[in-house]
């Protein structure tokens, strides 16, 4: 299950470094899905890797308002980039890591749903993962007999990655801001146990 806001509604998305955490800040464009599927109250949203089983950080979410704080001390397992022939790393290749999930989840239903960031919530165009790397670097080239671009720069620790889908071609670049969340359905019912040990006891 992997990938990766209009006035009081418009996206509004936030990467910012305080002191000792990262936090990724959203607000979902259709809460109301949320409501009608979690209730409203005490629904958390978690940033996760559902292929690793880890849990990366969560947030109670608030009206449709979420701010999932990453403790800067969190290093995740990372594992070489692995750039397709044609595609360069400036000065050199990272390890990344991706937390390639938002879940919004209630505990008392034991139920969940994925969040995608993306331009339209069912035919989406640009998408968004937030990707960790242990280094800065530029990203770029096409890869060898395919029409997959690369024109992405990594910042140490966290970027907001988007992949971009077009008649032709396909671009991984950075986010563009304020792509909002999506609820993607159905809700999954006895979520702890079918998503393992992400959620625990959250």
């Amino acid at each position: 299950m992997k990938m990766m806001w209009q006035a009081s509604m418009l996206a509004a998305l936030a990467l910012w470094s305080g002191a000792g955490a990262v936090a990724i800040e959203g607000e979902i464009r259709n809460v109301a899905q949320v409501q009608a599927g979690l209730g409203g109250q005490d629904v958390r949203v978690l940033l996760a890797s559902l292929s690793q089983g880890e849990l990366v950080g969560l947030s109670t979410l608030r009206g449709a308002r979420f701010s999932i704080d990453i403790p800067a001390s969190f290093r995740p397992r990372t594992v070489p980039m692995n750039l397709c022939p044609g595609v360069t790393a400036r000065p050199s290749e990272p390890r990344i890591y991706t937390a390639e999930s938002l879940v919004v989840y209630q505990a008392g239903k034991n139920s969940a749903a994925l969040l995608m960031q993306a331009d339209h919530p069912t035919d989406p165009t640009r998408r968004t993962q937030w990707v960790y790397s242990d280094r800065a670097a530029t990203i770029q080239g096409r890869c060898t007999g395919l029409n997959s671009r690369y024109d992405l720069k990594l910042r140490r620790g966290w970027t907001a990655v988007m992949t971009v889908s077009e008649p032709g071609t396909f671009r991984v670049t950075n986010a563009t801001p304020g792509l909002p969340y999506w609820v993607q359905g159905p809700f999954t019912p006895q979520a702890r146990a079918a998503f393992g040990g992400v959620f625990g006891g959250k």
